[in-house]
């Protein structure tokens, strides 16, 4: 009969054999690993020391390539390719590109970054990709545009991020393509086409009409920076667009090229059903420095997103001091958000600042313009109202509190 203290024998002593084995089988496999890796490292920090040494001889260009090859052919391939892709992206870069190919061999090169295998060796293929990219090295477009169709996330985002660089209408169709039919993260596709080193316009212009309105929305976008004689128009034409996102990057996007389709396009989303497209809205008007557009955004003052009504107080402060007559009537709107915005953009600008000054030293006070300031500083609260106080020179202090107690606004905790 198994007494409590054998059915503990039974049950643990297994347990803890198991235990001792995974652990010792671990220690082995890291003890192996770090005894084959320790060369290795050690042979990589030379390697970079010597090609540090030969980038600071400043040597012409054949001279370096020279001094490269001489390198590259006392190192092994797990050195070389660590090297490589460790290396910056300069002249010296795509000469030790240049050096690693006459070492290891273009299609040796190819057949490494092409094979798909574990994603453990990913390192070795992505390096011998921006090897070949980075020497710029004949077929590497359209290698690298097949790999973007792997399964494997992390090399088609090696592959997208490497088509980035080459300055080849090949390596830009294959990054709208993976635009268009989502072959990655659309914003990281998008970042290597906003830099992408050659014009591209014409290539993007077609995205402009593309069924999916994500693809829309990154046409539209990425055009600011990379616009064609034209192209206002057609983002006009965006404005009408199902998608509000699409609408949204249209406006923002006119707003930066400019053309006579901004203030028409800009004053119609200004009653957009959706907020942030009226925000952008107000701030593309704005973009076209006329202050009369003042009258059309600040109405918004009272609108019901707080997003809307900040993007209408940063757009009238960037109009110019020429608003504030604008401004006033909405120091007596019946909305408390409107009162507010509207003191808040005239204290930002310095009205409220230079009135209250100049009124406080003269001797008899405008009524009209002290009835002013108080619906200035009453829409703006108290603290408004303290912090004017702390802002006015030290001497002027004492009459400046002295008219905030006639107009019934002393702020409190404000020394004189």
């Amino acid at each position: 009969m198994l007494t409590p203290s054998h059915l503990l024998d039974v049950l643990l002593l297994p347990a803890f054999y198991l235990a001792l084995g995974t652990w010792v089988g671990v220690s082995l496999v890291l003890l192996t690993r770090g005894l084959s890796g320790g060369p290795r490292a050690l042979a990589l920090a030379r390697a970079r020391g010597r090609l540090q040494e030969i980038g600071n001889q400043r040597l012409e260009a054949d001279s370096e390539l020279s001094a490269l090859v001489a390198l590259v052919a006392t190192l092994p391939e797990t050195v070389l390719l660590p090297l490589a892709a460790s290396s910056p992206d300069d002249a010296g870069a795509r000469r030790l590109a240049e050096a690693i190919i006459a070492r290891l061999g273009r299609e040796t090169l190819e057949g490494l970054s092409g094979t798909p295998g574990h994603p453990r060796h990913n390192s070795r293929r992505i390096a011998a990709m921006q090897v070949l990219a980075v020497a710029q090295s004949p077929g590497v477009t359209t290698l690298l545009a097949r790999l973007v169709d792997e399964r494997d996330p992390e090399i088609v985002g090696a592959s997208l991020a490497l088509l980035g660089r080459v300055p080849d209408q090949t390596a830009a169709a294959a990054l709208i393509d993976a635009l268009k039919h989502a072959k990655y993260t659309s914003s990281r596709i998008a970042t290597y086409l906003d830099h992408f080193p050659r014009p591209i316009g014409a290539d993007l212009r077609p995205l402009l009409h593309h069924p999916d309105p994500n693809v829309r929305y990154w046409g539209a976008t990425l055009l600011s920076r990379h616009p064609v004689p034209g192209i206002d128009q057609d983002l006009a034409a965006l404005a009408d667009d199902p998608a509000p996102l699409v609408r949204k990057a249209a406006v923002a996007s006119l707003a930066q090229i400019g053309g006579p389709a901004l203030a028409p396009v800009a004053r119609r989303l200004l009653a957009d059903d959706t907020w942030f497209v009226r925000a952008h809205a107000a701030r593309a008007l704005a973009s076209t420095a006329d202050a009369a557009v003042a009258e059309e955004i600040a109405p918004l003052l009272a609108d019901r997103e707080w997003w809307v009504r900040l993007a209408v107080k940063e757009s009238l402060q960037e109009l110019g001091d020429e608003v504030w007559s604008v401004l006033v009537p909405y120091l007596d709107h019946e909305d408390g958000f409107a009162r507010n915005g509207a003191a808040e953009v005239l204290q930002n600008m310095g009205v409220l600042d230079s009135l209250i000054v100049l009124e406080a030293v003269t001797a008899r006070p405008s009524t009209a313009k002290v009835e002013m300031l108080r619906k200035i500083a009453s829409a703006g609260g108290t603290r408004m109202t303290a912090a004017l106080l702390e802002r006015v020179d030290v001497r002027t202090r004492p009459r400046v509190r002295a008219l905030l107690e006639t107009l019934g606004l002393e702020p409190a905790g404000v020394k004189s």
